[in-house]
């Protein structure tokens, strides 16, 4: 191969058309387009793709020198793909090509994880190892499994990571922490001292101590904690973590001592107050004391915006039945968090007790819309908004809709029992509608709680104050990140990416992989130039002429004069056998027509077929010039071709010169009757 002035060298060289073979058996000519002959058209592809994409890359690469030294694994990739497009090796072309696609889409599963896009952010993740199977992949796919509470899914990949990679200590330490969500205290132990013993840091410590309560070592768990602590750094924040630790293994007495020491450390310490209220009226059976009411505004005076305190505070309101009060927390928390459904729930059912049934209807259908988008299974609460909203529905009248929300009610209890196995009242219980008594309320999850933090530690091993893991999940990203990256450049990248991987694919005849891939390249930018032409060039090769002549109608449309992409759309509708735009097609290129046989035939019989026999008639002979170097094949399909148009001289002909090169020939001595026809 060769770069971009070699390839018009190589145009020049392929100035025919291609050569569309017509061959085939019986009367009728095939449309097929022999294999020998479609590395022709290659030279049309290579010619556009490898100078275009080349400019594309080129572009894409000088256009973000600034996020360079934080992207250097994918620079380096793109660096190697260039170097490979100007050695015009076509093989190192395609992997190098595949290696940027692989880490891109990998960078662009990080987005998608920070818009808590889970399922397209493992989508994404699972087409990187398509391209390159590698652990730090995997290990992206664990900690998106675990942001989506799949923590099985986490297990098997992390799991996997650690085989490809025993020092992987990030794939060690997300199996451990994947294990603490199973319950697998056992097992996370075992996984998180694996972590420590290749790199000693502060979360694997951390997801240690607490797996050691969960075992009930809690002497053990100590003397993690105080390691953990020591590389830190005693704080506020850091005391919370580890109350945090305690409240999830129902240790009430040392996670509300951890709290104290945060608050006497710092007084100002993020979400300590709120920790200890939720610890002591879990430990209470849901019922709130004074204390409760005290750390939860406490909380609010730090940061009056606190979401978990204001739904918090909203929803104790809520039971009390101070539905203004509860309804003043509650809108405050839904203009923080408006995507949660159930602070909507709170505010209908409160409507509802206060005879505001319209308004009511409103939060209830906002509810459910929201839940909608996620998995049910996360937002139980919500099935009261069913509730209320069908008896609402069914009060004015409203029956059908009504039982429908009223079944979907009762199919998301039965789905909780299931699931928690344990009872709950029946779906027009009292407590249901007033979520009273001494069953657990929804408590949201906190953005400011424990968190995944899988990202590397301070190289000086400690964490500053104000960027504590605490923080929300902006300050958790997974390794390798791309920081400023955006998500239009990671497309251009694996726009351009996947079109030069095409047309690698394309000049090694690799014709159905070429097409996906152009396909891949259009989905993340449509921009590249020639990408429309490329896409149905492949599309033909690939044995898809109806698609090939979707595409190259428009591109001829659009670029009259593109004698190659009008020669592959003529024998596209040929193949299709839609003659009368064949014909159409290739008859402004006739003299092309004359000079080359498969594209001459397709044009000779385009014109039978609509009833122009003298312009057939007329095109076989121009084809039959001094000269010519028709191979069998050609001859067969002329001497078919003057068959069907009632010239049979001419037609025997041609099926003896056939037999000259080839005397057993079966198609020629067929249509002479020297032996029985197939």
């Amino acid at each position: 191969m060769m770069g971009c002035s070699g390839l018009r060298f190589l145009f020049a060289a392929c100035a025919t058309l291609p050569a569309a073979g017509l061959c085939g058996s019986g009367r009728r000519i095939s449309t097929e387009y022999p294999r020998s002959s479609r590395r022709v058209l290659v030279c049309y592809l290579s010619l556009l793709l490898f100078c275009a994409s080349a400019t594309s890359h080129s572009q894409t690469v000088q256009g973000t020198q600034a996020p360079r030294a934080a992207a250097d694994g994918l620079s380096q990739r793109l660096d190697a793909a260039m170097e490979a497009r100007k050695s015009g090796d076509v093989a190192a072309i395609g992997l190098t090509s595949q290696r940027v696609i692989a880490l891109a889409l990998v960078e662009m599963a990080k987005l998608r994880l920070d818009q808590k896009a889970y399922d397209e952010a493992i989508r994404l993740c699972g087409e990187s190892l398509e391209f390159e199977d590698a652990a730090e992949t995997r290990v992206e796919v664990a900690i998106v499994s675990l942001y989506a509470k799949k923590p099985s899914d986490a297990v098997k990949q992390a799991a996997t990571a650690t085989q490809m990679d025993p020092q992987n200590a990030l794939a060690w330490n997300i199996k451990g922490e994947a294990l603490l969500r199973s319950r697998d205290y056992g097992g996370a132990a075992t996984a998180l001292s694996r972590a420590l013993e290749v790199k000693r840091d502060a979360q694997s410590l951390y997801g240690l101590g607490s797996a050691q309560l969960g075992m009930g070592e809690k002497q053990k768990a100590a003397e993690t904690f105080s390691q953990f602590l020591a590389l830190t750094g005693d704080f506020g924040w850091s005391r919370v973590l580890v109350g945090r630790a305690y409240q999830e293994q129902a240790l009430q007495q040392e996670a509300e001592m951890e709290f104290q020491k945060a608050l006497l450390l710092d007084p100002a310490t993020p979400n300590a107050h709120y920790f200890w209220a939720l610890t002591s009226i879990q430990a209470s059976a849901w019922n709130a004391s004074p204390e409760v009411y005290s750390h939860l505004r406490a909380e609010l005076q730090l940061n009056p915006r606190h979401f978990e305190a204001n739904y918090m505070l909203g929803s104790l309101a809520s039971t009390a039945r101070n539905y203004k009060e509860s309804d003043q927390y509650l809108h405050l928390a839904s203009e923080v968090k408006p995507s949660v459904p159930e602070t909507w729930v709170l505010l209908g059912l409160n409507a509802q007790k206060r005879g505001a049934n319209r308004i009511a209807e409103a939060f209830f259908r906002k509810a459910i819309a929201l839940a909608k988008n996620g998995d049910l299974r996360d937002h139980f609460e919500v099935r009261k908004a069913y509730t209320g909203l069908g008896r609402l529905l069914m009060a004015s009248g409203r029956t059908k809709e009504a039982e429908e929300l009223l079944n979907k009610a009762r199919e998301l209890q039965a789905q909780n029992l299931v699931e928690a196995r344990k009872s709950l009242d029946a779906i027009d219980g009292k407590n249901e509608e007033q979520g009273g008594g001494s069953a657990a309320p929804f408590v949201p999850e906190s953005d400011s709680g424990r968190q995944l933090y899988f990202s590397p530690l301070s190289k000086k091993d400690s964490l500053p104050k104000e960027d504590s893991l605490s923080k929300t999940s902006a300050a958790v990203r997974s390794p390798s990140g791309i920081k400023g990256k955006t998500e239009k450049h990671l497309g251009e990248v694996l726009g351009a990416s996947f079109n030069d991987l095409a047309t690698a694919e394309a000049l090694q005849e690799k014709y159905q992989e070429a097409f996906n891939h152009y396909h891949e390249a259009a989905r993340w930018d449509l921009a590249i130039p020639g990408l429309r032409r490329n896409l149905g060039l492949a599309a033909f090769f690939a044995g898809q002429p109806a698609e090939a002549s979707h595409l190259l109608s428009k591109v001829v449309a659009q670029s009259p004069a593109d004698a190659h992409a009008r020669a592959v759309l003529g024998l596209a509708y040929f193949a299709t056998k839609d003659y009368a735009k064949a014909a159409r097609t290739i008859a402004p290129i006739a003299d092309r027509a004359g000079q080359d046989p498969q594209l001459g035939v397709a044009w000779a019989k385009s014109l039978a077929e609509t009833g122009n026999r003298r312009g057939a008639i007329r095109a076989l002979q121009d084809l039959d010039r001094p000269g010519a170097n028709l191979s069998i094949e050609n001859l067969i399909q002329f001497g078919k071709l003057w068959q069907e148009l009632g010239e049979l001289d001419r037609a025997a002909q041609f099926f003896r010169r056939a037999l000259v090169i080839d005397p057993e020939n079966a198609d020629a001595k067929c249509a002479l009757r020297l032996s029985r026809c197939p």
